[in-house]
């Protein structure tokens, strides 16, 4: 597994890649994994935007501190053609400036133009045309967001940063709104309003996705049903409904709301399944045995009756201290069988390797005008794990389900960790003590014996992090390469079709496989859709995760301003040439640059990731614990300064502010804007597994 010393192109090399602007004086042209990126200053750069798909013409270094330089010779694809900015009146029109730093261009708004706009607006304008050589870039204001002080602009700039749709067309609200109501058994639907089956969610959830219900049998096994909601029979392939859904991908959950997938008609009532009101469901019936060992024995539709809403608090609260209300004491012996199948489950999943991963999870509570006023740390009781078990338990027999003849389908797939990122792993891991010895083909119980050794000790979060980062993200795909993350060879998402456009086509291959099977011309053609599918939901998904991060962020860095000054412990979470990254125990994170360490000269050791004092030998290292002042909270870049130790005196805060962006907080991956996003179910939470 030895590191590969990446490529360079020869000077005068012409290549397609991607340009990724770093500041408004330099950006690099990403082409593939074994070649270098390549530098590109802003003059070079052309009228090239953030994001753009460019040809690069690659040339000898100016200045020698990089490997391979280039200019930017034509734009092949726009990725935005659309920017958010701040809207300035002149004699001529209007300029609009774009708040995201990255985008390095003035957009000119022609008089007649800015809807009404007047200086110090939040727009997002249409780019009608791009810069020149000497010329701004001119469009259009499609939007006014609003104004400085309003409430929820902040995350109203986020939204449409991300282009996240959050508007049903009227088309879309008559169909969701004429849909049938009219629930009653058929012949060829099962029918399990006679069992006690429970919804278990947090407390604040709407769209309730799936019940369970769980059975002890006499032979030592458990009747396992997971039953979720039928959104498949109302959203029909074509319909506006459906296109609406796909183009969305997923629900958006950000801090102060909730962007469904599907109109309210449908995501809280309809296919909500609501306590004692009849619904359609897709039913996965299981075996599991003493050995955790899981045999489906019913995929089928069916009609069921929830007998009762719980949420994890409570349920957690039962188990934990014998407290119950009195209309859940009588379900209480079916949830201890549930909680005993649950754990036979995650055993299973144990001894086959799966990494466990066990982040603390914030949430930060808002008050009625989106200001910050808390954050809380969730922890995650026995009622999370025991759905979570149940709903992984589904989605691979129903992965299962789907292979049996061999027709193409959709899979959540986790690709095997990349060398170079597990080469650091080893590298990190060693430094601190725990040396990793992996194999040429490594697998998941080989870095789950890593995080066992470090759980409990001051490194803990920091293994956890960089485990993260050496990992594959996890996708949507067509061909199924197993998930590495889960340690399963057969994976899919069949558990949430209210949030997630993978479960709802996963119902459709359900339906198709109970059916009439496909003509081979008609199995083409779904082939190539389901592929074109996949890929188009990994990029909506990857597009809420980064929407909900900021927003996170943003709200994190927002509550923390009242508190400049103001001592806090902390704890080492990254060592760099520049300063130290320490974290909060309300899981803000932020940076200590170096410049600001005045009782030394401290000097910065990349092979054992330290930062030592020059002469008073004073070392810092990764997850010490340390004493910090907070001295910066900029909440419009998202950045949180601190310096060493308490101040006893008044706080000159121009002196210390190092001018050096501190983390994004919210990001656990230390940089790389990865997540392994824990567990299967997850209503707003990080977990999509």
């Amino acid at each position: 597994m030895e590191e590969q010393k990446k490529l360079t192109y020869r000077p005068g090399t012409i290549v397609e890649g991607v340009y990724r602007a770093y500041s408004e004086y330099f950006g690099f042209v990403l082409t593939d994994e074994e070649h270098e990126d390549i530098y590109v200053s802003s003059k070079d750069a052309g009228s090239a935007v953030n994001g753009d798909t460019v040809e690069v013409e690659t040339m000898i270094s100016k200045t020698g501190r990089h490997s391979t330089e280039g200019r930017i010779i034509n734009v092949l694809e726009r990725a935005n053609k659309t920017v958010v900015g701040t809207y300035e009146m002149t004699k001529d029109g209007g300029d609009v400036l774009p708040l995201d730093e990255k985008i390095n261009m003035l957009v000119e708004i022609p008089m007649g133009e800015e809807m009404g706009a007047v200086t110090g607006a939040r727009v997002v304008v249409e780019v009608t045309k791009w810069p020149g050589r000497w010329t701004n870039a001119e469009g259009r204001v499609t939007e006014i967001l609003g104004y400085k002080g309003d409430k929820g602009l902040d995350i109203d700039i986020i939204v449409a940063e991300h282009k996240i749709p959050h508007v049903f067309s009227q088309k879309v609200m008559n169909e969701a709104q004429h849909l049938s109501r009219d629930i009653h058994p058929e012949p060829e639907i099962m029918d399990f309003r006679n069992q006690h089956l429970v919804t278990i969610d947090g407390a604040d959830s709407k769209d309730l996705d799936d019940a369970v219900y769980c059975e002890k049998r006499p032979n030592g096994h458990y009747m396992l049903g997971v039953h979720i909601a039928d959104v498949s029979r109302y959203v029909k392939p074509g319909s506006p409904l459906d296109e609406e859904a796909y183009r969305r991908g997923n629900s958006v959950y950000l801090a102060d709301r909730v962007i469904p997938m599907l109109p309210f008609e449908l995501s809280n009532d309809l296919c909500s399944l609501n306590h004692d009101e009849d619904r359609y469901a897709m039913s996965c019936i299981m075996d599991v045995g003493p050995d955790g060992k899981v045999t489906t024995e019913k995929i089928t539709p069916s009609i069921i009756r929830v007998k009762r809403r719980c949420n994890y608090e409570e349920i957690n609260k039962a188990f934990d201290e014998g407290i119950a209300p009195d209309d859940l004491k009588a379900l209480l012996p079916m949830l201890k069988d549930l909680d005993d199948c649950a754990r036979l489950l995650r055993q299973e999943r144990h001894n086959r390797g799966a990494l466990e991963f066990d982040f603390p999870e914030y949430k930060v509570i808002l008050d009625e005008d989106g200001k910050p006023i808390r954050i809380v740390k969730r922890n995650r009781g026995e009622a999370e794990r025991m759905i979570e078990d149940a709903m992984i338990a589904a989605n691979e027999a129903v992965a299962r389900f789907l292979t049996r003849d061999g027709f193409t389908s959709i899979y959540r797939v986790h690709d095997h960790p990349n060398a170079e990122k597990l080469e650091a792993l080893k590298h990190l891991a060693a430094i601190i003590g725990y040396p990793l010895h992996l194999p040429e083909e490594v697998q998941p119980r080989d870095l789950q014996q890593l995080l066992e050794k470090v759980k409990g000790s001051e490194v803990e979060q920091v293994i956890e992090v960089m485990t993260l980062r050496s990992l594959a993200t996890a996708c949507y795909s067509t061909d199924n390469v197993g998930h590495f993350g889960i340690a399963s060879t057969c994976y899919t998402h069949f558990t949430s079709p209210i949030r997630r456009y993978s479960d709802l086509l996963v119902h459709r291959l359900i339906r198709q496989q109970l059916g009439r099977k496909l003509t081979k011309q008609a199995e083409e053609k779904q082939a190539a859709f389901l592929m074109k599918a996949s890929e188009h939901i990994s990029l909506t998904e990857q597009n809420a995760v980064d929407a909900e991060r900021e927003t996170t962020s943003l709200k994190m860095t927002e509550y923390m301003e009242p508190f400049v000054g103001e001592p806090f412990d902390a704890h080492v979470t990254g060592v760099t040439k520049f300063g130290l990254f320490v974290g909060l125990d309300n899981g803000v994170e932020g940076l200590i640059h170096v410049s600001t360490m005045e009782d030394d000269e401290y000097l910065y050791n990349e092979e054992t990731m330290t930062l030592t004092g020059r002469f008073n030998g004073k070392q810092y290292s990764l997850g010490m614990p340390v004493r910090v002042t907070l001295v910066r909270a900029d909440k419009d870049k998202q950045e949180v300064d601190f310096i060493m130790g308490e101040i006893h005196s008044p706080l000159n805060l121009e002196k210390r502010r190092p001018g050096h962006g501190g983390r994004r907080n919210g990001n656990r991956g230390h940089g790389n804007g990865r997540s392994h996003n824990k567990g299967a179910k997850g209503k707003g939470r990080r977990n999509r597994k």
